[in-house]
């Protein structure tokens, strides 16, 4: 649905072709997404499906035939209601590493620490490159508060794991536990 958002919300401001649509998404907000481009087709089509976009056949010159997007007035609505949702409701944030980290016991502790070190040095250079696109925008920028709140996230992942890796110098880690994880979200639910 998030992605449903994103394409429309693209769409509201401007008609685009995919190619465009995923320069876009590749260039300008892959901090945001990582929207494959054959999902983002898949996802058009289905648009155009439900009637909330159109496309048109496009030819420049020689370069091959390309279809616009553009959107439709059941697209707006389907637009305001995506995102008064999205605005609207908690999300569960999205943490792959903690699949991981449930299985570290099955990693040397030297390599555990050597991965989760290089882990911080990519998180690290990540942060660094948000915070430059940050001044790109003016204060009250919707783009500005988007790569804001990634930056919260990168520091509050960067200083969980400086924990995470002081922890691993003093602590010895359980095998198994991760059962005892299943175990209580199965008396909980």
């Amino acid at each position: 649905m998030d992605n449903e958002l994103l394409l429309l919300g693209l769409l509201r401001l401007e008609s685009m072709h995919g190619y465009q649509l995923n320069e876009f998404l590749d260039k300008r907000l892959g901090f945001l997404t990582d929207l494959k481009h054959s999902t983002a087709y898949y996802l058009l089509n289905k648009l155009e499906e439900k009637g909330f976009i159109t496309k048109d056949v496009e030819r420049e010159g020689n370069r091959p035939e390309r279809y616009v997007y553009e959107l439709t007035p059941a697209g707006r609505d389907r637009f305001h209601d995506l995102l008064a949702a999205n605005l609207r409701e908690a999300h569960m944030p999205d943490y792959n590493t903690d699949i991981g980290l449930l299985f570290i016991d099955a990693v040397p502790a030297e390599d555990l620490r050597e991965a989760l070190e290089e882990k911080r040095a990519g998180l690290a250079e990540m942060l660094e490159t948000i915070r430059v696109y940050v001044d790109e925008h003016p204060a009250g920028s919707p783009a500005r508060y988007a790569l804001r709140h990634n930056i919260a996230h990168f520091e509050v992942e960067l200083s969980w794991l400086d924990e995470i890796l002081e922890e691993l110098n003093s602590q010895h880690i359980i095998r198994g536990d991760i059962f005892s994880c299943i175990q209580t979200n199965e008396e909980t639910a």
